[in-house]
């Protein structure tokens, strides 16, 4: 399965994994970026590559790459390293999240049965395109002759040209998530989503998903459909119950991830574009309507920063700008700063996320709640100092 998306396509992979892995089926999932460990990106039924296999892996990997003076980049060299635990283990499926767009992606050269696009929005641009059109089209060239492509878009001539895409690249059949998998929210709070499915396959069943926030629920859709086509295909039987148990026991770090650490409440959310920070923003005045709202941030320069920090100003009492360690990716604080105060009177700077998180605590009440965001490198670094093993436990209770 080869899933893409402008955001959702990491909690969609995860969704996928969970249920095939409940199902019976040995599955491998590739995803990235990782949050605090590089084997996150590579794991078998939720389970990280082992330190000793990724080490193996990789001097195998830069010896093949080396006999033939090629020069790998990172996220290749992760990607075959994945491919290559993935045929040593016999997985029975194998799931890969694009890194970036879709026809340029290394993850390209995979040959996906059933294909996911989770979603249509700006971001990374300089790469993609300034257009909707042209963002669908990077996305649409995942396709492979004879494979299934399931779409969660809801802009109707959206839809139709990645259809038509899709049909020119011989698609054997493109799925609209929003008609094949139809669907109510029963209850949504700090504890998850509960909702029924009411067409397709699992018509009348009910679901519960831990992940937070109502942009999950359509994640969780998109997993089901990809779930329906793998069933149409005939590589598995249907299983319900299976699907309940695999969607309940998803774990997914990073995203509206609540961790409470000595009196703090704080909410980890790796948002990185506009549309991601207005899903954060709408969710956190939901779950936490009438509590005082403070934000650490970063985002990345290379990012519609302006229109992100406009957006979460809005639910927050005070804007906390950071740097980010150990990125080489460019973070132009100054500007940060100064578009950050055009949309909130009470802005303020620390050169690394502890510092920050310590002034946040020096004045923190109990009903109080800190959002950190704007960026996955960020949330990393958050969650390793805040929680340094919730990653594995987490992992190994959501598997076992």
């Amino acid at each position: 399965m080869h899933i893409t998306g402008t955001n959702g396509k990491g909690s969609t992979a995860a969704f996928v994994s969970s249920m095939l892995a409940e199902m019976g089926h040995k599955t491998g999932l590739f995803t990235s970026p990782h949050l605090s460990d590089v084997r996150e990106r590579i794991k078998i039924n939720g389970k990280n590559i082992s330190r000793a296999e990724f080490c193996s892996l990789l001097n195998e990997a830069r010896a093949a790459y080396e006999s033939f003076g090629a020069q790998p980049s990172f996220f290749e060299l992760m990607l075959v390293i994945a491919v290559l635990h993935f045929y040593k283990e016999k997985c029975d499926f194998v799931i890969a999240e694009v890194g970036i767009g879709g026809r340029l992606d290394s993850t390209n050269v995979l040959n996906g049965s059933v294909c996911s696009i989770t979603g249509i929005d700006y971001d990374h641009i300089e790469y993609l395109g300034g257009t909707l059109r042209q963002i669908a089209s990077e996305k649409a060239a995942i396709v492979k002759p004879g494979s299934i492509l399931t779409v969660n878009v809801d802009d109707d001539e959206l839809f139709g040209f990645i259809k038509q895409q899709a049909e020119s690249r011989n698609a054997a059949a493109v799925v609209r998530v929003s008609e094949a998998v139809r669907g109510r929210v029963i209850s949504a709070g700090v504890s998850g989503t509960d909702f029924i499915i009411d067409s397709g396959l699992f018509k009348g069943v009910p679901f519960h998903i831990p992940l937070i926030g109502d942009y999950q629920f359509q994640n969780a859709r998109c997993a089901l459909a990809i779930i329906e086509a793998l069933i149409a295909q005939g590589h598995i039987a249907a299983d319900s119950n299976g699907a309940a148990r695999g969607l309940k026991k998803t774990f997914w770090p990073g995203r509206f991830e609540i961790i409470h650490n000595s009196g703090l409440t704080v909410v980890l959310d790796g948002a990185h574009n506009v549309n991601g920070m207005q899903g954060l923003a709408r969710n956190l005045k939901f779950i936490f309507a009438g509590k005082k709202i403070r934000a650490i941030i970063s985002i990345l320069s290379s990012k519609q920063y302006d229109e992100m920090l406009k957006t979460i100003s809005c639910v927050c009492s005070e804007l906390i700008i950071v740097g980010i360690n150990n990125i080489k990716k460019n973070v132009e604080v100054g500007s940060l700063i100064e578009h950050a105060k055009k949309y909130h009177g009470d802005v303020k700077y620390f050169g690394e996320f502890k510092s920050a998180i310590d002034y946040v605590r020096g004045s923190f009440h109990e009903t109080d709640v800190c959002c950190v965001t704007g960026s996955l490198y960020l949330v990393g670094e958050a969650r390793s100092q805040l929680s340094p093993a919730a990653s594995e436990e987490k992992s190994m209770r959501a598997s076992g």
